[in-house]
């Protein structure tokens, strides 16, 4: 009876095509503009050669400054941090206010630098000329000190400069930051499931649909059409997260990491919760059917944004500004076990997320199936 049940009801629910559209159709569409509106990111990202112009630098032959300029400047052939256009005084000015230089280093009477504008090109080249001239000083004053030590002598050691702070990557996966946006996404295609919910529930209720009241007086538990129709339309509705994460990761060329099992776990978790959420609002709300979806999809929405979905600033605000609400925040949960996922592999951290939605998922549930079981009808 339980095969008969479930394979009826998914029937049911698979020619349901305006479901299908809200439920599939539309987060693929929405990942797709995310991807027209995040492709060029990383462009945007990289960095250019700072013009800056330097005025007097043959006259004065300071070979000091020439060789941390042409170090800096990469004549090497590889890419340099700046590109140093010598000329007079009158040019550089000229170039200064056409924009064509972010800077201009004078070295007579002293070296200073002279800007248009602040900005983080102009930060750069006065950290530069700062780095100089206390190193500039730190060698003469040694020499001053030593006379028996000369200029050639320092000058290895002061290119040999050592960095103690090594990066190491966070996590086996390239990193992308604007990845959370597809979390979220996912996150608010696995909340969309509580269409499924709130449809289980109005079609087991009798005052809001004919089939509702011939489901009443059927010889079948409860409780077991209840979780044969949560079953069905998690099927469905984990089908449909998978082809959304395929989409995104095989299409559009977005990498949820290489950690599969983890993130269809997360995925599954996901979908049940989104399914108890939308039966738990169909059973408590004594409205009509277009109230609850409107609460439904209202409370979603919102759910979504907090997670970073329009603005992924908003996720960390949230977290340390109002903690709590994080953590009851289910889309959140679910975007940050992916997060946690992509960074961190299977921590605590990850299942934690996945603990807290499960308990969320069983106790819509259970609240949905004590609000249903307590209905009575006078007339049928």
């Amino acid at each position: 009876m339980i095969a008969h049940l479930l394979h009826y009801r998914l029937n049911c629910f698979l020619k349901d095509r305006q479901m299908i559209f809200w439920t599939l159709l539309f987060p693929l569409l929405l990942a797709t503009l995310f991807n027209l509106a995040f492709a060029n990111l990383s462009e945007i990202d990289t960095f250019i050669e700072i013009p800056v112009a330097i005025v007097n630098h043959e006259a004065n032959q300071n070979e000091a400054l020439q060789m941390a300029l042409a170090a800096a400047s990469g004549q090497n052939g590889a890419g340099g941090l700046f590109h140093v256009i010598p000329t007079d005084e009158e040019s550089a000015r000229q170039l200064l206010s056409e924009n064509k230089v972010d800077g201009i280093i004078f070295v007579k009477p002293d070296l200073h630098l002279v800007v248009k504008q602040s900005g983080l090109n102009q930060t750069i080249l006065n950290s530069f000329l700062d780095d100089f001239s206390q190193t500039s000083q730190a060698l003469s004053d040694i020499i001053t000190v030593n006379p028996s030590i000369t200029f050639e002598t320092l000058l290895p050691v002061v290119q040999d400069r050592r960095d103690h702070i090594s990066a190491v990557p966070i996590s086996k996966d390239q990193l992308n930051s604007t990845v959370i946006y597809f979390y979220s996404l996912i996150a608010m295609t696995a909340l969309y499931g509580g269409f499924w919910g709130l449809r289980i529930v109005n079609e087991n209720q009798a005052n809001l649909s004919p089939q509702g009241a011939r489901v009443s007086v059927a010889p079948v538990h409860k409780l077991l059409r209840l979780m044969v129709d949560i079953s069905a339309a998690l099927v469905i509705q984990y089908a449909i997260i998978l082809v959304v994460i395929a989409y995104i990761q095989l299409v559009l060329g977005y990498r949820f990491g290489s950690q599969l099992l983890w993130i269809l776990l997360a995925a599954l978790v996901a979908c049940f919760m989104g399914i108890a959420y939308g039966s738990c609002i169909g059973a408590i709300v004594r409205t009509g059917e277009g109230i609850k979806t409107g609460i439904l999809i209202l409370s979603t929405m919102m759910m979504s944004f907090l997670s970073g979905m329009m603005y992924h600033g908003i996720k960390y605000i949230v977290t340390t500004a109002v903690p709590v609400l994080a953590f009851l925040n289910p889309a959140n949960l679910i975007t940050d076990a992916f997060l946690a996922l992509y960074y961190d592999g299977a921590s605590p951290r990850y299942f934690t997320n996945l603990a807290i939605l499960m308990t969320f998922g069983l106790a819509f549930s259970l609240l949905a199936f004590a609000v249903l079981r307590r209905q009575r009808y006078a007339s049928l």
